[in-house]
């Protein structure tokens, strides 16, 4: 049997080594330090009144977005869409995701509304009035900008809105100016055309294209493995697994992307040509295939503009070339043909447009193209931003003239409406309060007791270890029975202390033995 001194000593090291065992967990994410935020109440995107407090007993994780934002908002929600189907059942069930806006006199419940189904989500979009929002942004020290906003409506990712744009006019008279703004589905559909691969893909309606063939390389419906996009780091000069679908890798992101089969080697892919577009492939075989775009012409720009605005087009190839055939729901052929889709390039030099005489297919790096119903006045075509003269500007800088004669008004942008005297003018909307609007794209998690445990700042931040921190803070609110196994060391820890008390028994027994002797 064992001595007074070997329990001791027995006890002694277990307590010791069970000291080493961490007493606190270790964020991946930026670890706060804060009082609980104020309860509020805001209204979500079904128009139903919802209070913080609503998710009491929840890890409630908190993201500020707005939908204007048409690149760090979409990245964020996808994450927090990969992070919300990441969580294991035991996890989630613990577990509430909010996104709150910081644009609410644009983010009605209405707008909100589209933009959940939009990205396939379900969890509450919270807006209100400017009085309720303020508070709610100080309470989580969120820094709310106008510059902000107004940087990612001026460049969106860099790419300046005077480059190139498409004036669409619908059937309506309704004129749009869309930005040149080429999405990884488009650069993959430009390169496909050029290398005359074929594309198996479906539009799912939460979930954008879908990519499941290249070549007549089918990806099993066993999801042994799948069709995976991939997106070239310009600054660390190494290929990356997109974390958004295809539809929302915007540029310049999407300008080299590739598709490689999940089982494949991805380290088969070779640094591209950042002068040039170009789409990679990988097949599950580990043969390789690239093609680079080497033109820019009428369709190209025509594709971009509407896949970055995400308006749903149809424009079938043909021996003629592509041709408009749909927009939106918009179709020349449920009409009769009574009417079609009419191409309009601009002429810089009369300052006018004019019905192209060629395809989109032959118009080569054009800057401003414009389609409208055949039926269109030419001249009710708005000009594009770029070349409206401030000295000189209509509907006081704040929308374009259509129609003419005494038919003549104007077409207001948003904020702005015809004063009761004229319809040739646009001024503000009455609004009780200009305010700042942007945000620090910051996600916060929450404790059950309403306290910012964990930060997380940008849209580059990894879905896997976000979701780490959130089983983390459930861990540690005693919410899961924790298995010993995710304790850091305690595996080796139990080990060492195993080995320990079988030194001590063995000592032990063998003075037993002497003391026999």
């Amino acid at each position: 049997m064992m001595t007074r001194r070997s329990i001791l000593t027995t006890l002694l090291v277990m307590m010791f080594l069970t000291s080493m065992i961490p007493s606190t967990y270790a964020y991946k994410g930026y670890q706060l330090s804060r009082g609980p935020v104020d309860d509020f109440t805001l209204t979500n995107q079904d128009n139903d009144l919802m209070n913080l407090s609503d998710f009491r007993g929840d890890v409630v994780i908190v993201a500020f977005i707005f939908t204007k934002c048409p690149d760090v908002c979409p990245i964020i929600t996808q994450l927090l869409r990969s992070v919300d189907e990441g969580l294991t059942e035991e996890y989630q069930e613990h577990v509430s995701i909010i996104s709150i806006s910081v644009d609410p006199e644009y983010d009605t419940p209405e707008i909100l509304k589209d933009y959940t189904e939009l990205h396939g989500v379900d969890w509450p979009h919270l807006t209100g009035d400017l009085v309720e929002m303020e508070p709610i942004w100080s309470s989580f020290s969120l820094v709310v900008q106008k510059n902000v906003i107004d940087a990612h409506l001026g460049e969106i990712n860099g790419h300046q809105a005077e480059d190139s744009t498409l004036m669409f006019v619908n059937k309506s008279g309704v004129a749009t100016e869309l930005m040149n703004m080429p999405t990884a589905w488009s650069t993959t559909k430009f390169a496909a055309a050029e290398a005359d691969w074929e594309l198996n893909y479906s539009t799912h309606p939460d979930f954008g294209t879908m990519l499941s063939g290249i070549e007549g390389v089918e990806a099993p419906a066993d999801d042994s493995w799948w069709w995976k996009l991939m997106t070239f780091n310009k600054s660390s000069e190494d290929w990356e697994d997109s974390m958004v679908g295809v539809d929302s890798v915007e540029y310049p992101q999407s300008k080299n992307v590739a598709w490689v089969a999940s089982n494949a080697d991805d380290s088969l892919l070779n640094a591209p040509d950042m002068n040039n577009s170009s789409v990679s492939v990988v097949f599950p075989d580990n043969t390789t295939a690239h093609q680079q775009i080497s033109n820019n012409n009428g369709w190209h720009l025509t594709s971009s503009a509407f896949d970055g605005a995400g308006i749903s087009f149809s424009a079938p190839d043909s021996q003629w070339g592509h041709y408009l055939e749909s927009v939106g729901d918009e179709n020349p052929a449920d009409d009769n043909n009574s009417w079609w889709w009419e191409l309009h390039e601009w002429n810089e030099t009369a300052m006018a447009w004019e019905a192209s005489m060629v395809g989109m297919d032959s118009i080569e790096n054009p800057s401003y193209l414009a389609w409208a119903p055949n039926s269109t006045d030419d001249s009710t075509i708005p000009m594009p931003g770029v070349f409206v003269d401030d000295d000189d500007v209509v509907c006081d800088g704040h929308g374009w003239e259509m129609g003419s004669g005494a038919g003549k008004h104007c077409m207001c942008n948003e904020g702005y409406e015809w004063p009761e005297e004229t319809m040739l003018s646009c001024i503000p909307v009455d609004v009780e309060e200009e305010y700042n609007v942007g945000h620090s794209t910051t996600t916060f998690i929450l404790d059950t007791q309403r306290k910012p445990v964990v930060a997380w700042t940008g849209d580059s931040w990894n879905a896997q270890e976000f979701i780490s921190d959130v089983e983390s803070v459930i861990e540690s609110e005693g919410l899961v029975d924790t298995d010993s196994s995710k304790i850091p060391g305690f595996m080796i820890l139990s080990g060492v202390v195993a080995i320990s008390l079988a030194a001590i028994m063995i000592n032990s027994k063998k003075g037993l033995k002497r003391d026999n002797q």
